[in-house]
This record gives structure tokens, C-alpha cells and sequence, in this order.
């Protein structure tokens, strides 16, 4: 007899992947729930090992087949083409032609270069389905329920999880550490709070809440500065670009979050973060020091080699080159980019950053012309804080190569398309139609807008 575990996930996965072959988007959850998840890493995975089943690859399958399957009907896409898209294009070229550019790949390269080109395929096909609200709010809350599961994961963890006090070993591979873990949870909670901030049933804003107090608890328990110092420098920007019409409701759920997450904590979490201020203990800390060191060989690496040493090479090159360091990582995000990208890679990284704020920043400025202007100004005003985190760690953690990272990027592209569709149809309606108002509009023309401006999920 199967764990009813086993038996749920099989459910979900193969739920999942029969209905992605007629709704498109179901594949991108199940692609994304199947990442977060990672049921290899589970012990109820064991008993459905022998079955062979390549989770993330057939959910993906699943999903481009349905797109094809479905073309006539997928949701018309505009601009189809955006700076975002011609960047992101750019730079994968830059990580194939590494071999070219660079030096002879190391053991990990292959690798690495086929799983950088799976997951921009993944986020194509992404940004072409999430163009509408209800597809994007089924993204959105893949990753509230994922961040949920991974939260009651670290929440339950044996003490064998845990290394030197600091949780590891939760979620899928780009999880396995505690750095990386702690800064995709805390990019995760803006999204989870702007979901509660703009849903109105109290089932999903009990689930929003349950979500954000168990990521709140496994950022803690990694006990990492680079989250620490991300999470305080969207404080900061979240204060300052909290929406005007909800501003004091804004403060009041960031007071209350923060005064929660101060429950939560312990003595050796803040013995830690005080490291930060006291310049002694910073500068006996082996690890800060190290970072260092990195950042100052791989300065001299960037001057040798400005073209890049190609994907997987960083920690190679810095034990050629740097023997006294040894094969160590960058612990920067865009160090590592400009290491092994070279300079053309880092510049179309900026570009893709850039746009990314651009479009979370215009969705909000056109959000009163959208059908539910209260939750497209709070999923720019969430996508737009979850960056601003999760870059902020970054600067002392690498994420270049990891699908959550890219996911976040993409989101306001996605927010940027449905805030557009939304604003050219209420436009035609209203010019060309016989509505006078946008309640109207809606109330008469379902096909034009097919759903309400609050549904289930907002």
C-alpha cells in the first residue's frame, strides 16, 4: 500500500498534466508545484521510484503539447515581443556560445548550459501563457501553495536537517543550502502578501496567512544574513512605494507581519545578524571574509578574461588561478554573471532587471484603466518588493542559474501583458461598443471580459 503522500502527489501530477493538454496553464503549475515539491528529496518518494517517471520534464511536455494542441485559443499575447524577451534571448545565446567564447568547459558545464536552456524554454512559454488574470493568478498562487509546502517542511524537520543551527536540505536542488533557500522564501513573501491584501474569501486568506507565517519561520531558521539584509532593504522600499489608497492598511499589515516574525525569532538568530554590526566578529567570520577574497580574485579574473570563462567555470578558473582560495563559489549573483558571461552577459542581465521594474512600475501606473485596478497595483507593488529582496540577497548569495530567480523576473512582464489586454479591451468596448461605464461592459459582454473583477482568487 502506497503513503497516501505518494498517492496525493501521483493524483495532483497526473490530475495535472491530463488537463494541461486542453488548459495550457495547468501544465505551468504543475511544472512549478512538481519544482517546489521536489519529490525526489521526499521520503514517500521511494515507494513510486521504480515507476521512472521524469516529473518536471513530462509536466513540461504536457504543457507545450497543450499549447499546441490549444493554439487557436491560447490568449492573445501583446506586445508578443518585449525588451525582456530580446535580452533574455541574448543572453541565452551568450551562455551556448560560452564554449566559443570562453575556456574548455569544465565537468559541469554541459550541465549547467542544458539547464539554463530548459528553464528559459519553461519561462517563454510562461510569459505566453500568464497574459490574462486568471492565468497569472494561477501562477501567482502555484507559488503561495508552494512556499506553503516548503514552509510546513521546514516547519517539521528533523534535527538531521539542520547544519551548524542553520536548516538545509528542504525543498529541490536550487533549495538545498540554507542561503539559497532563505532568499527564494523571503522574495516569496511580498507575493504572499499582496495575495492576502487583495483576497476577499477568508479560506484563501487564511491559506495566504498560513503561508506567509511558515516562510517567515524558514527564513529564520536558515538563520542567513544575505536574506536578513534583503528583507531590510524591502522594508525600507515598501514603506516608500506602499499604494496611496491603501497606504495605512499597507502599514498596518507590514507592522503586524514584522511584529510576527519578531515573535519568532530566537537568541542565536539575532546573535548572528549582530555579526553584521560588529566589525570585529565580522572580521573574524571566516565565511564574510571569504566572500571577499572571492570577490577580489574574481575582480582580477573579470580583468583577464572580459569576454567570460564560460558557464560552470568560476570555481575551476579560481582554483587555476587562485590556488590559495581554492574551488569556491562566487556568493554573488552578478559577480558569478560577469565571471563566467563576461561583460555582454552581466549588461543583458542589467537589461532584463531593468525591464522587469519598468513593466511592474507601468502596470501600476495604468492599473485604474485594468478591470480590478486594487489587485493589478498590488501585484506590481508585491513583484516589485519580491525583486528588490530578492537582489538585495543576491549581492552575497548566488541565484543566476536557479528557475525560482527567473521566475520572479518574469512575473511583471506577465502583469505588464494582462494590464495591457485589459486596458485595449475595456478601451474597445467602451469607444466602439454601447456600454457607458465599465460596469456595464462587464455585466453585458462576458466574452469580452470573462471574469469579474473579483474572482475566486482576488
Amino acid at each position: 500500500m502506497l503513503p497516501l503522500k505518494s498517492i496525493g502527489f501521483l493524483m495532483m501530477f497526473f490530475g495535472l498534466c491530463s488537463t494541461s493538454l486542453f488548459i495550457p496553464i495547468l501544465g505551468v503549475a504543475n511544472y512549478m508545484m512538481v519544482y517546489q515539491i521536489a519529490p525526489e528529496h521526499t521520503w514517500w518518494y521511494k515507494p513510486i521510484a521504480h515507476l521512472g517517471i521524469r516529473y518536471s520534464m513530462t509536466s513540461a511536455v504536457c504543457m507545450m503539447f497543450g499549447m499546441v494542441l490549444c493554439l487557436p485559443r491560447l490568449p492573445r499575447c501583446k506586445p508578443m515581443i518585449n525588451v525582456w524577451d530580446i535580452a533574455a534571448v541574448f543572453l541565452l545565446s551568450v551562455v551556448v556560445l560560452g564554449d566559443i567564447t570562453g575556456l574548455p568547459p569544465s565537468p559541469i558545464s554541459s550541465q549547467l548550459t542544458e539547464k539554463y536552456v530548459k528553464m528559459m524554454v519553461f519561462v517563454f512559454c510562461m510569459t505566453r501563457l500568464a497574459v490574462t488574470k486568471r492565468n497569472l493568478t494561477i501562477v501567482i498562487w502555484t507559488l503561495v501553495l508552494g512556499s506553503l509546502y516548503i514552509g510546513y517542511d521546514a516547519w517539521t524537520a528533523p534535527r538531521g536537517a539542520f547544519a551548524h543551527g542553520r536548516l538545509e536540505f528542504i525543498g529541490g536542488p536550487d533549495f538545498r543550502h540554507s542561503s539559497g533557500l532563505a532568499a527564494h522564501m523571503a522574495a516569496m513573501l511580498p507575493i504572499i502578501g499582496a495575495c492576502f491584501m487583495t483576497t476577499k474569501p477568508w479560506k484563501f486568506r487564511a491559506v495566504a496567512a498560513a503561508a506567509g507565517a511558515l516562510t517567515v519561520n524558514t527564513v529564520i531558521l536558515c538563520r542567513t544574513r544575505s536574506a536578513f539584509i534583503g528583507l531590510g532593504v524591502g522594508a525600507v522600499v515598501a514603506l516608500l512605494l506602499a499604494p496611496k489608497r491603501m497606504r495605512m492598511k499597507t502599514y498596518g499589515a507590514i507592522i503586524v507581519a514584522g511584529i510576527c516574525a519578531y515573535a519568532l525569532t530566537d537568541a542565536a538568530f539575532w546573535e548572528r545578524m549582530a555579526t553584521l554590526s560588529d566589525r570585529d566578529a565580522l572580521n573574524a567570520d571566516k565565511s564574510a571574509m571569504g566572500r571577499l577574497d572571492i570577490w577580489k580574485a574574481a575582480g582580477e579574473i573579470m580583468t583577464e578574461y572580459p569576454m567570460g570563462v564560460g558557464i560552470g567555470n568560476f570555481a575551476y578558473t579560481m582554483q587555476k588561478t587562485h590556488p590559495h582560495i581554492g574551488r569556491r563559489a562566487a556568493h554573488n549573483t552578478f559577480v558569478l554573471c560577469f565571471t563566467e558571461l563576461g561583460l555582454q552577459g552581466l549588461v543583458f542581465l542589467l537589461v532584463i532587471v531593468t525591464s522587469s521594474f519598468y513593466c511592474a512600475w507601468k502596470s501600476i501606473q495604468i492599473a485604474d484603466r485594468t478591470h480590478d485596478p486594487t489587485w493589478t497595483r498590488f501585484m506590481g507593488y508585491g513583484f516589485i518588493l519580491s525583486m528588490v529582496i530578492g537582489l538585495s540577497a543576491q549581492m552575497f548569495t548566488e541565484r543566476l542559474y536557479t528557475e525560482a530567480f527567473w521566475w520572479i523576473l518574469a512575473l511583471p512582464t506577465c502583469l505588464h501583458r494582462v494590464a495591457i489586454r485589459e486596458t485595449e479591451e475595456k478601451r474597445f468596448a467602451l469607444i466602439h461598443g454601447r456600454f457607458a461605464n465599465i460596469q456595464s461592459w462587464q455585466a453585458a459582454a462576458p466574452s469580452i471580459a470573462p471574469y469579474p473583477a473579483r474572482g475566486a482568487f482576488a
